[in-house]
Order: structure tokens, then sequence, then C-alpha cells
């Protein structure tokens, strides 16, 4: 049945996808629909990894350290910026993915891609991957760059009473809180802001299989 599902996904991701539409739904209010990405906009790439575990999947987040960059400590995917060695984004999101969780690039399966996404605070124009891997044995977390690895299945993380509006420190003026809809998987891990927008659209995705 799982096997089945993540056939069904990748042939649901080769259709035109919801985009900016199903984004918006979990944007901070900061955010406009129709935002101008500029020249100097930085490729990068993350994998939603996806991975079975108790009879059902699993996608991995980390949590990023606290290192005082734009994101420090917040709840994401693994991913970078594009590296000038990467062939193409999707390579980003695998290369990163082994760096950041140690995952070998050549045992995920890639499905597709969701709607490229524009991060403002960190100037990043940002392309999701999907990969599945069927079992993982153990995950190596960069030392440097992740404080903990997020395992959490899809009846979790798709489930509507998670998702509510918090207060949040904004990653562009750190001194200042916003409020805006998150997934809140408990009062310690709590996603949003271009991760929970990402969520976002892939519910809708999944939710067409």
């Amino acid at each position: 049945m799982m096997i089945e599902q993540i056939e069904k996904l990748k042939a649901r991701l080769q259709l035109p996808l919801p985009g900016i539409i199903a984004q918006m739904r979990m944007a901070p209010p900061t955010r406009t629909r129709n935002m101008d990405i500029p020249a100097s906009a930085r490729q990068s790439g993350v994998m939603i990894l996806l991975v079975e575990g108790d009879k059902e999947l699993n996608t991995i987040l980390i949590r990023r350290t606290e290192d005082g960059n734009t994101h420090s400590g917040q709840i994401s995917f693994p991913g970078g910026k594009k590296d000038p060695n990467d062939a193409h984004i999707e390579h980003t999101a695998l290369r990163e993915c082994e760096e950041e969780i140690g995952i070998l690039r050549h045992e995920i399966q890639v499905l597709g891609q969701l709607t490229p996404l524009y991060i403002p605070p960190s100037n990043f124009w940002v392309t999701p991957t999907i990969g599945f891997i069927e079992k993982v044995l153990a995950f190596k977390p960069s030392e440097r760059e992740v404080q903990e690895i997020i395992k959490v299945p899809f009846s979790l993380l798709f489930d509507k009473r998670i998702r509510e509006e918090r207060t949040v420190k904004r990653s562009d003026m750190k001194d200042m809180d916003m409020k805006t809809p998150v997934y809140a998987l408990n009062d310690e891990i709590i996603i949003w802001g271009a991760t929970a927008m990402i969520l976002s659209e892939l519910q809708v995705v999944w939710n067409d299989l």
C-alpha cells in the first residue's frame, strides 16, 4: 500500500501544482502573494524526505543550530544554497540532505518537485524536491548545522488540529514578534514561515491522491 501511495504521489507531481494558492494558506502576514524576486536571489534546494515508519509515511525535519544566522534555531527541511558544482537544483537537495542528516544521496528515490518559493529574509529562491527512502538505519546529523532531527508521521503533520496561530520571532527583525499560521506539533516544535508554506502545498498534493 505504501509503495502504491509513493507511485501515485510521483505521478501527481508531474501534473500542474497548486502553487502559491496552497502556499499562502500558511504564509506569515508579512508575505504578499505577488512578491517580486530580485535578480540577486540565491538558488537553493530543500529535501522533503519521505520515510516508511510505523506502517505509514513520515517526513524528516531538522532544527537548525543556534548560530546567529537568519534562520537560526528554526524548524526546516534539510537544504541549502546551490553549489557551483551542483548540476541541477535537485542535486543540491540530495547533497544537502546527505551533508546535514547523513542519508546517502544515491539511496534516495526522487519523486518530483513542488513549487519554488522565495524567502525574503535570506534572499533564497527555494525549490523543494521530494524524495523517498524505504528504511533509515541511522541518521548522522551535522554537528555544525543540525541541532535536532525530527521524524513526523503524516497522520500528525496533516491533522487539522495542529494548524493554529502563534506568536513567533521574525527572521528579519529578531527583536520583533508577529502572529502567523503554524503547524504546532507540540510546544517545542513549531513550524512556520517558508517550511509551513511548503508543507501546505504538499498537503494539498497529498489530498489529491
